[in-house]
């Protein structure tokens, strides 16, 4: 499954910054690298938490810099889901 949370990721970062899937790399910085805007973060993490049902709050995203941080955070977030449902 975390794998597939990888690609997901990276797919939806690739439509929504219109780079190709195979060019987008963990280690790309959202903002720098892939040129996206404050408006753009925004509707990074509104597509996130519609697509996973989860909730990124603020803090959470002004802490994430590359494309791998923000695919941890999903990882992490749906952990804690998945805790919270047991």
């Amino acid at each position: 499954m975390e794998q597939n949370i990888d690609k997901e990721i990276i797919s939806m970062l690739a439509i929504m910054t219109g780079f190709e899937s195979d060019e987008i790399k963990p280690k790309m910085y959202i903002v720098k690298d892939l040129g996206v805007d404050s408006l753009k973060v925004i509707e990074i993490a509104t597509a996130i938490e519609q697509k996973y049902k989860v909730t990124v709050k603020e803090s959470q995203m002004a802490k994430i810099n590359t494309v791998g941080e923000s695919i941890e955070l999903v990882k992490e977030l749906l952990k804690k889901k998945q805790k919270s449902l047991k």
